[in-house]
């Protein structure tokens, strides 16, 4: 089986970002979100998918990732810029290196926790 069907049968949102933001992969429930397929998601940044007006959790982690170089672990809020409908995730950032350990991106997955109480 290949990695791909095994992120695709998990419901968590898997994606990867280059330095700029922009999507490099996306699993299923990254495009069931944004109702867009992986080719139509590859290439665009959040602002496309997303009110960062209202709520820009996502950016300040994708930015704090990319800056220290350090793996992020926390809640974020984010507004479907489609619905307008407000989820809150559990999420887990880390950096893409390339051979030299230059940080090239990102990796993350997220955990719909909308409506549910994390212990603290």
């Amino acid at each position: 089986m290949n990695p791909e069907t095994i992120l695709d049968t998990l419901d968590i949102a898997v994606y990867s970002k280059d330095t700029d933001g922009r999507y490099t992969y996306a699993n299923r429930m990254v495009c069931d979100l944004f109702g867009a397929s992986l080719d139509e998601i590859v290439g665009r940044d959040d602002s496309e998918f997303f009110d960062l007006e209202e709520a820009d959790d996502l950016k300040v982690n994708d930015r704090e990732v990319m800056a220290t170089g350090h793996a992020v672990a926390r809640e974020e809020r984010d507004i479907v810029r489609e619905t307008g409908e407000e989820r809150v995730y559990w999420t887990i950032k880390a950096p893409l290196r390339d051979a030299s350990g230059k940080v090239i991106g990102l990796c993350g997955v997220s955990l719909d926790i909308t409506g549910t109480t994390r212990p603290r």
